[in-house]
């Protein structure tokens, strides 16, 4: 028997996620993190977001996701746990 989730309840932007523009034209919702901290402490920023695997094929990464006035690059496309959410880790 497989687990399904309802990923949507965890991409909803009244709660963590933020609304999304992918490739210019497709809405939505990602969650976003731009920093760390690492097992020293020590403070870092890095750009990744977290999607829904159906809504980010793997030929995504070269395309665009836009989040407010930001324009990123999706850099990589990382399949997490079950393959229904992936990593972006992003550049821009």
């Amino acid at each position: 028997m497989a687990f399904t989730e309802d990923w949507d309840a965890f991409f909803n932007p009244a709660e963590m996620a933020v609304a999304a523009v992918y490739d210019g034209a497709a809405a939505v919702n990602v969650v976003l993190d731009l920093n760390y901290q690492d097992a020293l402490g020590i403070a870092g920023s890095r750009r990744l977001a977290i999607g829904k695997a159906t809504d980010f094929p793997a030929a995504c990464v070269g395309k665009t996701l836009a989040v407010g006035t930001s324009t990123y690059t999706i850099r990589d496309w990382e399949p997490q746990d079950d393959g229904a959410v992936v990593f972006l880790p992003l550049s821009g």
